[in-house]
């Protein structure tokens, strides 16, 4: 799987080369029905994982955009939302190589392109 998957932990999106936390998730979504049962994954970061593991990242990837989503439509700038954060289910997420504060960054920016 690459970057395009990181086993419990915020992705890197790379916005500046024509990436976005969007089309991550429909790569992701398209990749899932495609998968056959029992499958191996190996992830770009983390351990190898499951197809469960996999549709937790797709979740978290929805779950999350959809929250700063909301936030940016109700007006708020991204210094707020950062401070805000995101649902305490993700917290752990952001131990890796990209933080919380980070992930959020990568998804409003991904939502304002």
């Amino acid at each position: 799987m690459g970057d395009d998957f990181f086993a419990g932990r915020f992705p890197f999106v790379d916005l500046d080369s024509g990436g976005s936390v969007q089309g991550l998730a429909r790569n992701i979504a398209e990749i899932i029905p495609k998968l056959p049962a029992g499958v191996k994954l190996i992830p770009g970061h983390g351990p190898i994982s499951t197809i469960e593991d996999l549709k937790l990242f797709q979740r978290m990837l929805l779950e999350t955009t959809d929250s700063v989503r909301k936030k940016m439509k109700a007006g708020k700038k991204l210094d707020q939302i950062k401070q805000e954060g995101l649902p305490e289910e993700w917290k752990s997420w952001g131990t890796g190589f990209i933080k919380t504060e980070q992930w959020i960054e990568i998804i409003h920016r991904s939502l304002s392109m």
